[in-house]
């Protein structure tokens, strides 16, 4: 601000100059620097809109105003020229400066939110328990399974008296690709989608960047990656072909992923001899 008094006023407060002249009389070589002129004007509006809850508002407001100022003050005395090189040399310089600063301090506060969002997300799918907590021998969990064991016979009886089939449960046995490479999509802060691939034999760093994908976009964390299997995936179609997908392996159990609907299904890996 002090630069700016210098060279266009002495350092009392912004206003307290007296602009002689009006803008009206501009000549017709000038109609392009006036134009040129307010679009910088509204574009330091913009600005100072953008740092209006910052403590560099007023400074903003300030700039813009000691601008204005001399927007008036060449126009008046038919220097559009001159007003053109000041914007040049100033105010173009002025805005880029400052609009990078409030972009990055933007593109930093977004990528947190970002992170505090997939934070929330693992926190509403993982639950913290102790295995201990739920030991067969305690009371409450006999009378629970007790319950629960009565009410399964009384439901199968009927089952079996209406001759209704019972479907059975099983987790089904994959085996793992040891070559094949999947592609996955990665989302930058800008929005643009950055492939990667993901494969058994892919470097631990490419497997660590897997993790921390799966991990933001499924809500959950402490799993490894296992590789990648053949296999159908549930869908609504029924003619749906068998696909390669990602397996990872998450409290315990083996998972296949389906990262277009962001769903796990619970499998079993494949061994000799059992």
């Amino acid at each position: 601000m002090g630069f700016w008094r210098s060279v266009f006023g002495d350092n009392r407060e912004a206003g307290s100059r007296t602009v002689v002249g009006s803008p009206e009389a501009v000549e017709e070589k000038d109609l392009p620097y006036l134009k040129d002129s307010l679009r910088r004007l509204r574009d330091l509006q913009e600005l100072h809109h953008r740092y209006k809850d910052t403590a560099h508002a007023q400074k903003i407001r300030e700039v813009q105003e000691k601008t204005k100022e001399i927007h008036t003050y060449l126009l008046a005395r038919k220097r559009g020229h001159e007003l053109e090189l000041f914007h040049l040399q100033h105010t173009d310089h002025f805005l880029n400066t400052f609009t990078v600063i409030v972009d990055a301090h933007q593109q930093h506060h977004a990528q947190a939110a970002t992170l505090r969002r997939a934070a929330a997300r693992a926190e509403s799918v993982i639950r913290k328990v102790t295995p201990a907590a739920f030991r067969k021998d305690r009371k409450e969990v006999k009378a629970a399974h007790q319950q629960n064991r009565e009410v399964s016979q009384r439901a199968f009886e009927d089952i079996t008296n209406a001759k209704a089939e019972v479907p059975i449960l099983a987790a089904p046995q994959i085996s793992i690709n040891t070559y094949a490479k999947i592609v996955y999509l990665q989302e930058e802060p800008s929005g643009r989608l950055i492939p990667n691939e993901i494969g058994f034999t892919s470097s631990p760093e490419e497997k660590s960047a897997f993790v921390d994908y799966v991990c933001d976009r499924f809500g959950i964390e402490s799993i490894a990656y296992m590789g990648n299997t053949m296999a159908y995936i549930p869908s609504t179609h029924s003619s749906q072909p068998a696909e390669m997908a990602p397996v990872i392996h998450w409290n315990g159990c083996p998972y296949v992923l389906h990262l277009e609907e962001c769903r796990l299904f619970a499998v079993s890996t494949f061994r000799k001899g059992r």
